[in-house]
């Protein structure tokens, strides 16, 4: 059970920096962080059982990828023995003990350590399209994942894109060219959801299960709110095993997003894991997620696309994004640096993969960011086919609810 003792503090740091809620305070936003544990690994571990209650979201009785978090999302495949994209009870009783961090001295959390830098840019809410927000942006001081109180901005939108459409996901026959599908992606490449790629998944993925037309080449796609959600969460409802997903926006229209982000980001020494509470928002209100949890629904041989902006709708997030594609709004820069598209959720900038010239950024950090004199320390957003906007975050963060 050692393993899970570890696991068990790992998850505590990652709740604390990711969900506390924030609550009115009196320190201003420019004192440093002190040293603050977040946690202390206890003598007897938390039983395999809890483990799975709290993690446990969708409450199967197992976990898959996208429920899981620190050492047990990064030894997932090692965990899961018999490769069903889930961890059971007895695989997670058997799991082996991870090679345990040495102390750096008395510093029991180093992402508390606070680094200044010499130019830090504030978050500017007039970058935000009006038309997305459901209430005039407030400034209102709160309390920080990490328990520090700071000025933030209170930002409520509707998650519904103002400058793009939203779809389509799925082609509906095997003959539908690309303006009827999305994309998928795939080594870091983005694929064209077309007619011709739903009926090559066969050989697109090496493997003869792949069916998701039927024999008058009518596509299988989920049409109604009952199989979308049916066929979207991680253990895939069997019925749906080689489907095309496709949740629409009107299925959640009455989710309502509220962003708590800090007016000064502050840059953490130690990056911190994303969470599954969003990582940063678009300027037109809708949120940026970690990589989609692919590898629960291929092993159900279910695809659920992207549409052209990357984004699709789930029941838990309604729109959101896993990819950048250029489609919502920019806001382009004075000199030849990539544009930038929004916030992530401890206030830095977010900007695009590549700059005005075409080139790539080979300084990031793995968070996918870095410092320059102009725009302070930022973000740019992972190529489209990574899936993965962000690797993780570097400043404090604020916290994202979405209700209806």
């Amino acid at each position: 059970m050692n393993y899970i003792k570890v696991l068990r503090f790992s998850q505590l740091c990652i709740i604390t920096l990711l969900l506390v809620c924030c609550k009115p305070g009196t320190k201003s936003a420019d004192e440093n962080v002190s040293n603050q544990p977040q946690g202390q690994e206890q003598e007897q571990g938390p039983s395999v059982e809890s483990l799975i209650n709290e993690m446990d979201t969708n409450k199967d009785g197992k976990l898959s990828k996208s429920e899981v978090q620190g050492p047990l999302s990064n030894d997932f495949s090692k965990i899961d023995v018999n490769e069903d994209g889930f961890l059971s009870k007895e695989e997670l009783d058997n799991a082996p003990r991870p090679q345990r961090r040495e102390p750096r001295g008395n510093n029991t959390s180093n992402t508390s350590v606070q680094k200044d830098f010499e130019v830090t840019i504030n978050v500017d809410p007039s970058l935000f399209i009006k038309e997305s927000l459901l209430k005039e942006i407030s400034k209102e001081e709160r309390t920080l994942a990490n328990g520090t109180k700071a000025l933030c901005y209170v930002i409520t939108t509707a998650s519904q894109p103002q400058e793009h459409k939203m779809g389509p996901w799925c082609p509906t026959h095997i003959n539908d060219g690309k303006d009827k599908g999305g994309i998928w992606f795939k080594d870091d490449k983005v694929y064209d959801v077309d007619g011709h790629f739903i009926a090559n998944l066969k050989a697109f993925y090496s493997d003869e299960e792949w069916a998701l037309f039927r024999e008058d080449g009518s596509v299988k796609v989920t049409t109604t709110q009952e199989e979308c959600e049916a066929a979207a969460r991680p253990d895939v409802d069997e019925k749906y095993n080689n489907y095309c997903v496709e949740c629409l926006p009107s299925y959640y229209k009455e989710k309502v997003s509220t962003y708590i982000i800090p007016v000064k980001p502050m840059y953490l020494e130690s990056s911190n894991t994303l969470g599954r509470n969003g990582i940063g928002v678009a300027f037109n209100g809708v949120n940026f997620e970690a990589p989609a949890p692919t590898h629960a629904i291929l092993a159900a041989h279910t695809l659920a696309p992207l549409d052209d902006a990357g984004g699709h709708v789930n029941p838990h997030q309604g729109y959101h994004y896993h990819a950048v594609t250029g489609n919502t709004k920019e806001v382009k820069q004075k000199d030849v640096h990539a544009p930038m598209i929004g916030y992530a959720m401890d206030g830095f900038g977010i900007y695009g993969h590549k700059d005005n010239s075409g080139k790539e950024y080979s300084d990031l950090d793995d968070c996918g960011g870095h410092y320059d004199d102009v725009r302070g320390y930022h973000y740019h957003a992972g190529d489209a086919g990574s899936n993965q906007v962000l690797g993780c975050l570097h400043g404090v963060s604020g916290s994202l609810t979405v209700k209806g």
